[in-house]
């Protein structure tokens, strides 16, 4: 009697610390370090800064004319550019409008091709969620046009700015926006005031407060106003913009006021009104404004 009660005592014994020890492994096992999660791909690993760039937040289509000098030196064809070329290097931005018949975002890329020479390096950039007429489309989201001046998009225009200055050892940035690409020029002359040199501002909705009491009233809303950071715009920068006086999409004055208060902060800034001209006809491939773009590639 007694040895079966031993057996029994020692069975149940074996069965407790059988249990224990599965109860000590499950602990262990949820303190297992889960294994760390494989690093983000890149969102464009395909960026060479002739077809696309890398902003950081966004993957962005570009077209780029370059010089044939510059082209064979950053295509080792030669070992480097002289000192002479490499210090006097610009980089001509422009950024298109917010809305196209056809979709044809790039359609004003044309006029400003013919800037590119042994010292200027051009470079037409597709906005955050906008496509060319190949169809090839930048990464983000455009929110449908006309609100799209977020901290995000502006701040990965200006991001992919910043690599092509770098790839192309340029010591100066000159930016050309039209329409909501000026709006978006403006807000990074402010945002990231040591990036730009020179700025034109084509049709420049400039103060949201004023485009709001329009026709944009129930539709520009989270976008943000370059009129808003004008104070933090460098005093080194010279900025010219030009609008059409028959303008009734962005009027002469949602952009005045914005050069005035630059102006009154020191910043050499001038406005320009172009007589019978309209949101768009009456300025592109005039031959005012393509002086204004030679003026300010002249500038030393």
């Amino acid at each position: 009697m007694k040895s079966r009660v031993q057996c029994v005592l020692n069975l149940a014994l074996l069965v407790g610390a059988i249990f224990a020890n599965m109860n000590a492994w499950a602990v262990d096992v949820q303190h297992v370090p889960a294994p760390a999660k494989a690093a983000t791909s890149n969102p464009c690993p395909d960026a060479d800064g002739v077809n696309k760039v890398d902003g950081k937040l966004e993957c962005l289509v570009i077209h780029t004319v370059r010089n044939k000098k510059i082209d064979a030196a950053h295509k080792g064809q030669v070992r480097q550019l002289n000192k002479h070329d490499k210090a006097s290097t610009t980089l001509l931005v422009y950024l298109h409008g917010d809305s196209s018949r056809g979709g044809l975002y790039d359609r004003h890329f044309k006029h400003f091709n013919g800037f590119a020479n042994q010292h200027t390096v051009f470079v037409g950039m597709i906005r955050p969620g906008y496509a060319d007429s190949n169809k090839n489309a930048s990464t983000g989201n455009s929110m449908g046009g006309g609100d799209n001046y977020t901290a995000h998009n502006v701040d990965a225009v200006a991001n992919a700015i910043q690599a092509l200055k770098a790839k192309y050892s340029a010591r100066r940035v000159m930016l050309v926006g039209y329409s909501g690409g000026a709006a978006t020029a403006g807000l990074i002359l402010g945002r990231h005031p040591d990036l730009i040199d020179d700025a034109v501002l084509i049709a420049c909705p400039c103060d949201l407060n004023i485009r709001r009491q329009g026709w944009a009233k129930n539709i520009v809303r989270r976008s943000l106003s370059p009129h808003e950071v004008a104070d933090k715009v460098f005093k080194t920068v010279h900025v010219t913009a030009i609008t059409g006086a028959k303008d009734i999409n962005t009027k002469p004055e949602q952009v005045t006021g914005y050069i005035q208060t630059l102006q009154a902060h020191g910043v050499k800034a001038r406005y320009i009104e172009v007589p019978n001209a309209t949101h768009e006809a009456g300025i592109f491939g005039t031959a005012q404004l393509r002086q204004v773009v030679q003026s300010h590639l002249q500038r030393q």
